[in-house]
């Protein structure tokens, strides 16, 4: 698929405004306020920090913190983030996601389904961790933590 999106683990200094929109004013929140709040409550508030000049997530709580951004080639503006951690040896959990109105469920873009190949971005970055078995996505429905979406690394996702 020929695809106006790439996967970086930054965003520039320029695209602050738009980072923080999609982090922290994202339209979409309210479909996953609970969870959101959840999410903040047990693992901290993301952050924007600059470095140099570039952007990245950071979690004041947690100290190996990684981050993946859906940049637009065409804008360099992200359109999705996800905010991951290693909880232990064998797991990797995303702790906050976020994916621009236009791309989500029932956007005009809703076709470019972002929100799963974002996810598939971060289970190959995890790959690369010896002893990962799972990747976690901790809002992943309304309900309790106990029914987080889970796919084995192997998984086809």
């Amino acid at each position: 698929m020929d695809s106006n999106i790439e996967f970086k683990s930054h965003v520039p200094v320029a695209q602050r405004t738009a980072l923080e929109a999609l982090l922290f004013f994202n339209s979409c929140q309210a479909r996953v306020s609970d969870c959101i709040a959840n999410a903040v409550e047990r693992f901290g508030a993301p952050e924007i920090v600059a470095e140099a000049d570039r952007l990245r997530i950071h979690m004041r709580n947690l100290t190996d913190v990684q981050s993946l951004f859906a940049i637009e080639k065409s804008t360099g503006r992200p359109v999705g983030v996800a905010v991951y951690t290693r909880q232990d040896i064998e797991h990797v959990t995303v702790m906050h996601i976020g994916i621009a109105a236009e791309y989500a469920s029932g956007g005009p873009r809703s076709s470019e389904q972002l929100l799963l190949r974002l996810l598939r971005e971060v289970r190959r970055s995890t790959r690369r961790m010896k002893g990962v078995r799972r990747v976690e996505l901790f809002y992943a429905s309304k309900r309790s933590s106990s029914s987080r979406w889970r796919a084995p690394i192997k998984a086809a996702l």
